[in-house]
């Protein structure tokens, strides 16, 4: 029969299973998750506890399958469709828990829990933290939002860990965790604060929750004029390049301020492409020329760079002078807000490959980049007029300096009615947005057409041709136009804020998870370069999980078979003894105790013959080289029976045979 620690962990690990497969929108996970939690818990066959070679072979099959699988039957925007290779890697530990339960020894009461039952307690409660809870199993308590499965699971390991230890005052220890209860969903939300600093330490493998709220890319930029950004260090995009790339990657160019304090793209009509208007290379990929979308400067250099989203949007980022974009895509679109998107097909890589050049000339002036917003007033004006110089390049100059050497927080303080103005004359501090909007309209004032551009800036390199661009590099800055109609970037944003960093710093297990992650995608690339070649290593890889599981299983089987068989031979051994000498068995007596009670009526020779046979078992038995002295135990025996078989008094009547 179940204990009640063994029933409580039941239901944990049912109730783990549902947090997970909730929250992967997986039912499958759910429901198989809580039927085998139960078939474990009973134990109808045995089961041996899985060796590290059997937990790397289930993490390895995870991976694999989570990322060759579970991408594709995922639901759209879902976790497990995100990142096939973390959710893989959570199921396989999910079964190794499980697997791990059914394995559990026979409870003893020297302890508090068996070691197994430990393994699945500590795992599970990480995975309840780190996993952000289902939105239906959160309910609000005075205006507290309380995961429920978060608070259940912490209840049951607890009781799981006092129950059958405290089985006859039972009802007393519960009267006890009393305010444990009330205290728990207090605990929770204190725990799920660090909830976000413990994803970014692990680095990809685990969901955002919804609690941390992440500062990326907008296609439409909007001034708040109060705001507490708290930028996640979640990473959006990997970078592959042979020399540094451009440290900005555009996602759109803004042109019209509205009333509502809302960037607008230029007013101009979207754009769709698709193989017609392509070229294909022999890679089998499809290369599209921009045409004027990205007008590059005259001192761009020519470069090639990869990019490799890491996120579920189709939003493409790219140089600021970029001149074509290359991929396995048949088409790209342009919209309203002036931001290429593409179409990736479920399940492929979603990566395209960007070329710079100094190919396209320079571009016309649109009206829209000389427009001022509807708030712009004389006072605007004649600070804006300060900042003139006889050239375009000095009065550029001049704007730029004097907005850099300002002060950057990410905590603004405005006027609520004229926060532009509060920003601009007041010279309060303020973040990247509103420097590079400041500047832009700072620019037109003095008739230098002038577009808010935003992206992310590129700021960590992991190896040599590696680098990494996270959800807190989301950037906003400016590009003007020069006599010549050439576009120059500038970056108004004071230096100072690289400061605000120290509280977002990439961790050492993210950075080695993401080149880690580079690393493997460069070896894939090579594989599927050739279809045979990808097929081959694809199901050979599936081959070689199972026989490696299958291998280590039988071994450990083989070697559990192994240790029955010696201990059945060293059984048999003892009740020779017992049986030939005519002594009693007691399961509480060790061979050194029957030593010291051999019959006093014994001759000496018996005593001595037997003293013999006893010493060597209590020293060899248990001993880890049991097999290499169990001939010469037996013969000991041998000796004994000899010794006891020659002449016996007539009150010991010894068994023969």
């Amino acid at each position: 029969m179940n204990s009640i620690s063994t029933l409580c962990v039941t239901a944990f690990l049912a109730l783990l299973s549902w947090h997970i497969g909730l929250g992967m929108e997986l039912a499958a996970v759910t429901f198989l998750g809580a039927a085998f939690s139960v078939l474990a818990s009973l134990k109808l066959v045995t089961v041996e506890r899985p060796t590290w070679g059997l937990l790397f072979v289930l993490a390895a099959t995870g991976g694999f399958v989570g990322n060759q699988v579970l991408e594709d039957w995922a639901l759209e925007g879902s976790w497990p469709q995100e990142n096939g290779l973390g959710a893989g890697l959570v199921l396989s530990l999910l079964l190794y828990m499980i697997w791990v339960f059914a394995s559990r020894a026979t409870p003893k009461l020297e302890f508090a829990l068996d070691r197994s039952v430990q393994t699945v307690l500590v795992l599970g409660m990480l995975f309840l933290l780190l996993i952000p809870p289902p939105e239906d199993s959160v309910v609000m308590l005075a205006g507290m939002g309380i995961p429920l499965f978060t608070v259940v699971g912490i209840l049951l390991a607890v009781f799981a860990l006092l129950a059958d230890r405290c089985s006859n005052t039972l009802v007393l220890r519960f009267a006890l965790l009393l305010p444990l209860i009330l205290i728990v969903p207090l605990t929770t939300s204190v725990l799920r604060s660090g909830q976000g600093p413990m994803i970014a330490a692990i680095g990809n493998l685990f969901p955002t929750s919804s609690n941390f709220t992440p500062t990326g890319f907008s296609p439409y930029q909007r001034l708040n004029p109060s705001v507490f950004l708290r930028p996640s260090n979640r990473a959006v995009m990997r970078i592959r390049a042979d020399s540094r790339p451009s440290r900005y990657l555009v996602g759109n160019r803004l042109a019209v301020l509205d009333e509502d304090l809302v960037w607008q793209a230029p007013d101009q009509p979207s754009r769709a492409m698709n193989t017609f208007n392509a070229e294909l290379l022999p890679t089998g990929e499809w290369r599209y020329p921009l045409e004027n979308n990205h007008v590059p400067s005259s001192r761009v250099e020519p470069q090639t760079y990869t990019i490799n989203s890491l996120t579920s949007d189709n939003f493409v980022f790219l140089a600021p002078g970029a001149s074509h974009i290359a991929g396995r895509f048949e088409g790209l679109n342009r919209d309203a807000g002036n931001v290429w998107t593409i179409a990736f097909e479920r399940g492929s890589d979603r990566r395209w490959q960007v070329e710079a050049d100094n190919s396209a000339g320079p571009g016309p002036t649109n009206p829209d980049y000389l427009s001022l917003p509807a708030f712009w007033d004389s006072s605007l004006q004649s600070k804006s007029v300060g900042f003139s110089a006889t050239q375009r390049q000095a009065t550029v100059d001049n704007v730029v300096q004097h907005f850099t050497s300002r002060d950057y927080a990410l905590q603004t303080n405005f006027d609520p009615d004229q926060p532009f103005h509060d920003f601009y004359l007041n010279e309060k501090p303020g973040y990247c947005f509103w420097f590079a909007t400041a500047t832009t309209l700072a620019l037109r004032a003095n008739d230098i057409p002038s577009r808010l551009v935003s992206g992310y800036a590129i700021n960590e390199q992991i190896s040599d041709d590696l680098w990494l661009v996270r959800q807190r590099d989301a950037h906003s800055w400016v590009e003007w136009q020069d006599e010549q109609g050439y576009w120059h970037t500038v970056d108004p944003t004071p230096a100072s804020m690289t400061s605000f960093f120290g509280g977002y710093q990439s961790s050492s297990a993210s950075r080695y998870y993401h080149y880690a992650a580079g690393q493997w995608q460069r070896l894939i690339d090579a594989v599927l370069a050739d279809e045979f070649t990808a097929n081959a290593v694809r199901y050979g890889g599936v081959l070689i999980l199972i026989f490696l599981f299958t291998r280590e299983y039988r071994r450990l089987r083989g070697a559990r078979e192994h240790l029955d068989n010696r201990a059945k031979r060293w059984q048999k051994l003892w009740r020779r003894f017992l049986q030939r000498a005519n002594l009693p068995a007691n399961p509480a007596w060790t061979a050194s105790q029957y030593a010291e009670n051999l019959p006093a009526s014994w001759p000496r020779n018996w005593r001595q013959a037997a003293g013999k046979f006893l010493m060597q078992y209590n020293s060899y038995r248990f001993a880890p080289a049991d097999a290499d002295h169990f001939d010469e135990v037996e013969q000991a025996l041998e000796n004994c029976l000899k010794a006891l078989s020659q002449s016996q008094p007539d009150d010991i009547p010894l068994n023969k045979g």
